[in-house]
């Protein structure tokens, strides 16, 4: 009897194991399942953030490097001027403050010169300096500008804990997407 008694007991603790292993086998699967979600989500937004970088530095995609030339230059200065008209003209209705701020803060923590000590608080005024700042001076490049915009962060960097060594290469980079949103 004790014999019957004790498979009876293991047969239901190995019915009860195998019931456990397989509901930690779904729940590995479905973690699986959504780990490969997520990832190809950080995928997809890794690449957009890539090729928005790439176009606002005007890449050339058949030589991956940053030899190629803008149209204006190339075309030449009379061409680069009724680009720069053009551009003058609809840089209001093209550049969306309200997108390049939601892009920033998607985007800010993928940048080379991220630090974890700052948040997108410290890092948003800088961005706005830099996209805010792209239709006021068309025509001219950051290195042009760049005096003028130091200057002015000390007036509108608020609360941001960022020097401005800390926030020029995040001005930089919100003024170079800007220039190839508005382009």
């Amino acid at each position: 009897m004790n014999q019957l008694f004790q498979k009876d007991l293991d047969t239901a603790a190995t019915d009860r194991d195998q019931a456990q292993v397989m509901a930690y086998r779904e729940r590995i699967e479905a973690n699986k399942k959504a780990h490969q979600k997520f990832a190809s989500a950080d995928d997809t937004f890794v690449k957009d953030v890539a090729e928005a970088k790439s176009r606002a530095m005007n890449l050339d995609p058949i030589i991956d490097g940053p030899d190629s030339q803008p149209v204006a230059s190339t075309v030449g200065g009379i061409a680069g001027a009724i680009v720069d008209a053009v551009v003058a003209q609809g840089v209001g209705e093209a550049l969306d403050p309200t997108a390049e701020d939601a892009y920033w803060q998607r985007a800010f923590i993928t940048e080379p010169y991220f630090n974890r000590d700052y948040t997108y608080d410290d890092y948003g005024p800088a961005y706005r300096l830099g996209y805010n700042n792209r239709g006021t001076y068309i025509g001219n490049s950051w290195d042009e500008v760049e005096p003028a915009l130091k200057t002015e962060w000390e007036r509108t960097k608020g609360a941001s804990r960022l020097t401005w060594e800390e926030a020029r290469e995040a001005g930089q980079s919100a003024w170079h997407h800007a220039g190839a949103s508005v382009l």
